[in-house]
């Protein structure tokens, strides 16, 4: 095929966002409800690509946050490459005290959302934070969180294995981690197997229309592996 130059940085890995599927992406604005807030995502598509758009399993996962399905009121957690924020704006709002992250070059975009979609007095719930996976990972305690939120994260093989150390670092044996997936392609899978290593997982919750998979992961409790 063609060799890709620069100005292709932006591409789409996946088949299913043909011309029509794109259009969502070049919106300046996605709207959404969650929480009896109505939430409006600023997406910078033509700059930063990937990051700056709310994908699927953002929604599923936030969607599951608002059932309920974990206790997230007075929680520490922590949504791991954020982008546009849908899922660490939806937890604050649910009560949960909320560190979100990403790489430096996504974070101004990624606080321009938080702060346009938090009220005042929600706001302190909110830090907007670099987070690199693998690297300054000193910059966070060892197993500081209660919870770990990643929506669509698992998609560069190359990431995988410091991926798996940040969720190493980040979580205690207690700590729930939730990650909220399409399963497209066979390194989907892989990252599972390689999670499975040293993580508990279980499916917990899958959206048929928009074919999104939430899995749980918890710490194996050292004293099994004896």
């Amino acid at each position: 095929g063609r060799e890709l130059g620069a100005g292709d940085m932006a591409l789409v890995p996946y088949e299913e966002t043909a011309a029509v599927g794109l259009q969502k992406f070049h919106r300046p604005l996605a709207t959404f409800s969650f929480a009896n807030h109505t939430i409006q995502i600023r997406q910078d598509w033509r700059h930063l690509g990937v990051a700056a758009v709310v994908w699927d399993a953002a929604v599923v996962l936030s969607t599951y946050l608002e059932m309920g399905a974990v206790e997230l009121r007075g929680r520490a957690v922590v949504e791991l490459g954020a982008g546009a924020g849908l899922v660490g704006i939806v937890a604050a709002l649910l009560g949960a005290h909320v560190t979100i992250t990403d790489r430096k070059v996504a974070l101004e975009f990624l606080k321009s959302n938080v702060e346009a979609n938090l009220p005042p007095h929600i706001q302190p719930k909110a830090v907007v934070k670099e987070l690199t996976w693998g690297q300054n990972l000193g910059s966070f305690s060892p197993g500081e969180f209660d919870l770990i939120l990643g929506a669509d994260i698992i998609y560069l093989e190359e990431t995988f294995t410091d991926l798996l150390q940040t969720l190493e670092h980040l979580g205690s044996n207690h700590s729930v981690i939730l990650l909220a997936c399409r399963i497209r392609y066979e390194r989907d899978n892989n990252f599972l197997v390689l999670l499975e290593r040293q993580f508990t997982v279980s499916e917990v919750h899958y959206d048929p229309e928009k074919d999104v998979h939430i899995y749980k992961a918890q710490k194996r409790n050292r004293r099994e592996d004896l």
